[in-house]
């Protein structure tokens, strides 16, 4: 009978899943779900606040649990830190792709307007990408309506910055008697285009960028051991942050508070090692994409032009990517020497890609939705999922 759940065919599960928010492994027999009934609040792991998690052993007919008190569950969650994650990491693998930079590089602006170009582009840009659970990429919901579905376009916004803890990006959860803060990552279905189902889950993290300074990672914080996990980075670097950039691209001096960004990106060349069990002379085996960020202020510089994008044909073009490297590469050997050479010591995939998450809008005292203007922001995460195994960019030796 069409419509009946007990002729549905069965779904293939994966065999075993990783919580994308303290990456323990588990089988999908294994996932608790999240009680409904309200007078089931309060978690020994969660928190007081939350629903209470449990194993179910009863299931009504379309396979939802029944929690203690009777009432239909479908949501689920890690058995050992009880965050919730979406159903379809059961049935899709996931890859992690962690999203890595100094304070203050733009890391936030750079993903809330790279998704909004994705959701909107993905048929031009070869990948769609929708949420796998809406409910639970909300932050970025509010980042994306802020710069791009402002009721007054004429009035100036700013994103708050990544706090380093709550703030919606992170949870503090109870493991083995002790307090530990995990992170809280944006979760997405991605397929290339022409598929009908999601081939692939893709799993971000939006750090904040303090807990990338040497000495940030503890045990009661191991927000950014996803970096042991992830299958490629995007390396969030802001030149006009490097008073050597700014010389060799011809911008005035900058007033601002800087950062090392090539300590940033030896710290995290430190901590994918010793993840991975890897010796410290080791190359890390990641590839990385350098997401070259406020490129409207610099790419006439490099000899870019950012408004021939990378795309062509349905997809992004290796051949207009390996360009812009290129004279991505030269400017920084020029400007940044010391942050090409710690790139160069300690990865042997790199790809640079010039990008605006806003154009020449600007976001130091706010930005006015109107003025907003993108270029290339989708073009780095696109990149890093194509670079992937089994990308189209999969053999790409920039």
């Amino acid at each position: 009978m069409h419509g009946n759940p007990i002729f549905e065919p069965a779904r293939d599960l994966v065999r075993r899943l990783h919580c994308p928010h303290c990456w323990q492994g588990f089988a999908p027999s294994d996932a608790l779900f999240v009680s409904e009934d309200p007078r089931l609040l309060g978690d020994p792991v969660a928190g007081a606040d939350e629903p209470l998690r449990f194993l179910p052993s009863r299931f009504d007919l379309t396979g939802a649990a029944i929690d203690p008190e009777g009432a239909r569950c479908t949501r689920l969650a890690c058995p050992r830190c009880r965050q919730e994650f979406p159903r379809a990491m059961l049935e899709v693998p996931a890859s992690i792709v962690s999203v890595v930079g100094a304070p203050g590089a733009g890391k936030s602006h750079l993903l809330a307007s790279a998704a909004w170009s994705l959701r909107r582009e993905g048929v031009r840009l070869g990948i769609e990408m929708t949420d796998a659970e809406p409910r639970l990429n909300a932050r970025l919901h509010e980042a994306e309506n802020l710069l791009f579905a402002s009721a007054d376009p004429q009035r100036s916004v700013r994103l708050a910055k990544t706090e380093t803890a709550g703030g919606g990006g992170y949870r503090a959860v109870r493991l083995d008697g002790r307090d530990e803060t995990v992170p809280v990552p944006f979760i997405f279905a991605v397929r290339s285009h022409g598929l009908q189902r999601a081939e692939r889950l893709l799993v971000l993290y939006d750090n904040a960028g303090e807990h990338f300074m040497p000495g940030a990672d503890d045990a009661m914080r191991p927000v950014t051991r996803h970096l042991g996990r992830s299958e490629g980075v995007v390396f969030v670097l802001d030149p006009t942050q490097d008073p050597g950039f700014r010389r060799a691209a011809g911008l005035p001096e900058g007033n601002a508070v800087t950062s090392r960004q090539d300590l940033v990106l030896a710290e995290m060349a430190s901590r994918i090692r010793h993840h991975r069990g890897r010796r410290t002379d080791e190359a890390c085996d990641v590839p990385l994409v350098i997401a070259m960020a406020k490129a409207d202020l610099w790419a006439k510089a490099a000899g870019v032009s950012l408004h021939e994008e990378p795309y062509e044909g349905g997809g992004i073009s290796a051949a207009r990517l390996r360009a812009a490297h290129q004279a991505c590469m030269a400017l920084a050997q020029r400007g940044s020497p010391e942050f090409v050479a710690a790139l160069r010591a300690a990865f042997g995939r790199v790809l640079m890609v010039p990008c605006s998450a806003l154009g020449a809008a600007g976001e130091m005292d706010g930005v006015r939705p109107s003025q907003i203007e993108p270029h290339w922001a989708a073009a780095p995460f696109v990149a890093a999922f194509e670079w992937l195994p089994g990308g189209r960019l999969e053999g790409l030796q920039p």
